[in-house]
């Protein structure tokens, strides 16, 4: 029966590209909506549980908070490091503050809420951005910051202030504990492994034929990867904080390298990511949600994480000299989140932190963030863009 279950995940892993295509609404949204159609919540043909299932689902979330890390560029940080920081501290910590408060308000994990409140989904922001930048040369020029350079370092700082996060969340131990893995796991990522790796790097030159022939880099990405995620359990973290790092290592290690990059990113896009969001979106059991009255938690979740987001990151920008449609358009954008919120909703529902309820409803506010924060910047632009041109214009007019 779990072959028939692959086979439908293969097959929906196939249609979600071209159906994203053709309507423009972003593929991993339509992955999670597939799977909420194919799982529980209404056909029941993907059933959840088995042992590849569970396999494809654990490794997909290493796999993909990997690929996350992979995505922080260290000089982005670098040249724009009190930016950077400046501004991804402040979009994770307010989000956080007012998403505590309003779990204890509505009835959630006041630490979850507040950890899904705080994130924000680089796979959403990096496209987006990069889309958008023409649209920003005024601003650009006035606050002699590039646009997609400033999220993108924003959003890198966000993300791994998350995971600290995450680890504190899942640890159960008193705070000194927790402080002291933290520092311990740091000290692991930071010393031997970083040394070994650069010393890796610059021997590749004399390993051409090694790399060549058997994609000697791609490995040692993958089994740091797994070997990082594996001490993070052992230490007592969720193995996503460790292939997160790992993923920062090896994108610091290896700047530049895009046959490296395409390697990765092929070989989670072709299997293991589609597998993870259509599994994750076949967890969510809709009628237990809507039979627990949690649907009007939505709109609530959806408001105040744009505002706690939109504040943290315009009081941010606004303090760095950012104009104030920059500071917007950031704000608006850092809304969208995803990965980190399907990770801190599934931790806590496997230590029983929270109901099935809290996690399908979870993931359906993640995924509408995915939905609506591009489509809202892109509006909040275009409105000023208008606004702005008719007042260069009216003067002539006139």
């Amino acid at each position: 029966m779990e072959l028939l279950t692959l086979a439908v995940l293969g097959i929906l892993a196939l249609l979600a590209p071209l159906a994203s295509r053709v309507s423009g609404i972003p593929c991993v949204v339509l992955e999670i909506c597939l799977g909420i159609l194919f799982g529980n919540s209404v056909l029941g043909i993907i059933q959840f549980g088995g042992p590849w299932t569970t396999f494809l689902f654990d490794f997909g979330l290493i796999y993909l908070l990997f690929l996350a890390g992979l995505e922080v560029e260290a000089r982005f940080l670098q040249e724009y490091a009190v930016d950077s920081l400046l501004v991804g501290t402040l979009a994770t910590i307010i989000p956080f503050a007012i998403g505590y408060a309003v779990g204890i308000a509505v009835g959630f994990s006041p630490t979850l809420t507040g950890l899904i409140f705080s994130t924000t989904s680089v796979g959403v922001v990096l496209p987006t951005a990069k889309e958008l930048e023409h649209l920003f040369n005024d601003d650009i020029q006035e606050s002699n910051k590039p646009f997609s350079k400033l999220l993108i370092g924003a959003t890198a700082v966000s993300d791994m202030l998350s995971m600290f996060m995450l680890a504190f969340m899942v640890e159960s131990r008193d705070a000194m504990g927790e402080t002291l893995v933290l520092m311990i796991m740091a000290a692991i990522l930071l010393l031997p492994f970083y040394r070994a790796l650069k010393l890796y790097s610059r021997m590749t030159t004399r390993l051409r034929e090694l790399e060549s022939r058997y994609y000697f880099t791609t490995r040692l990405s993958m089994v740091l990867m797994i070997v990082l995620a594996a001490l993070a359990e052992i230490i007592g973290i969720h193995a996503v904080v460790g292939s997160f790092f790992a993923g920062v290592m090896i994108s610091v290690l290896t700047e530049g390298s895009a046959k490296l990059s395409d390697n990765l990113l092929s070989f989670g896009y072709a299997l293991f990511l589609p597998a993870f969001f259509l599994l994750a979106g076949a967890k969510v059991d809709l009628p237990s949600m809507l039979f627990a009255g949690d649907l009007w938690v939505l709109p609530i979740l959806l408001a105040f994480s744009y505002l706690g987001k939109l504040g943290g990151v315009y009081a941010a920008a606004r303090l760095r000299g950012i104009t104030k449609r920059f500071s917007v358009a950031m704000g608006t954008l850092m809304w969208a989140k995803l990965s980190l919120v399907i990770a801190a909703s599934e931790a806590a529902l496997r230590m029983g932190r929270v109901s099935e309820e809290v996690y399908s409803t979870a993931v359906v506010f993640a995924m509408l963030t995915v939905l609506l924060a591009p489509v809202a910047t892109r509006l909040l632009i275009s409105k000023t863009a208008k606004r702005i041109a008719s007042r260069a214009v009216s003067p002539e007019v006139v």
